[in-house]
């Protein structure tokens, strides 16, 4: 390389790092205050995720052997119905959520905890957490309601009482 070209190379750098920092001096990052951003966690349940019966044990893939390969597609299938289920029981509350008067303008989400039997029907509901609006939550604990006992629970999940997480969403003229 020529001394020319040697010196227009340094030249460049030199040019690039200086806009660099000039822009680093007068165009700084956001600053974000942490108060000021929602944290908002929803814990989904995938394929590779075990599911847990009320008493603790797992039936997913940890308590599984690598050598036996018909348990763990039992394992899966097993998930892939409690899943099933849960999507089941999400879109039932959903497609009732307006049979409450003047619930057709609300807006929030309101998590309820819903304790379901062996048949399905929703033994025990509570307000796990509130949408900041009674009505709402009024509204969404009848739409729950309205769903016990209308989605069959599969065998595989057991007989004992399962406690499930249910989010009841509304927005205006969203059905």
């Amino acid at each position: 390389m020529n001394e020319t070209a040697s010196d227009t190379l340094k030249i460049g750098i030199a040019c690039a790092i200086a806009v660099h920092c000039f822009g680093l001096i007068f165009f700084p990052s956001p600053k974000y205050e942490t108060e000021d951003v929602p944290l908002n966690v929803i814990v989904k349940l995938e394929t590779s995720t075990a599911a847990a019966s009320p008493s603790g044990e797992s039936i997913g893939m940890e308590s599984l052997s690598e050598n036996n390969l018909t348990e763990k597609k039992i394992a899966d299938k097993k998930r892939e119905i409690y899943l099933q289920y849960l999507e089941d029981v999400s879109l039932c509350i959903h497609a009732r959520r307006f049979l409450m008067p003047d619930s057709a303008r609300l807006i929030g989400i309101a998590l309820y905890k819903i304790q379901v039997d062996a048949n399905g029907v929703f033994t025990h509901t509570s307000l796990y957490k509130s949408s900041g609006s009674s009505k709402l939550d009024e509204a969404a604990l009848y739409a729950v309601k309205a769903c016990s006992g209308l989605v069959k629970r599969p065998h595989s999940t057991g007989v004992e009482p399962m406690n499930i997480y249910q989010e009841v969403r509304y927005q205006y003229k969203l059905k």
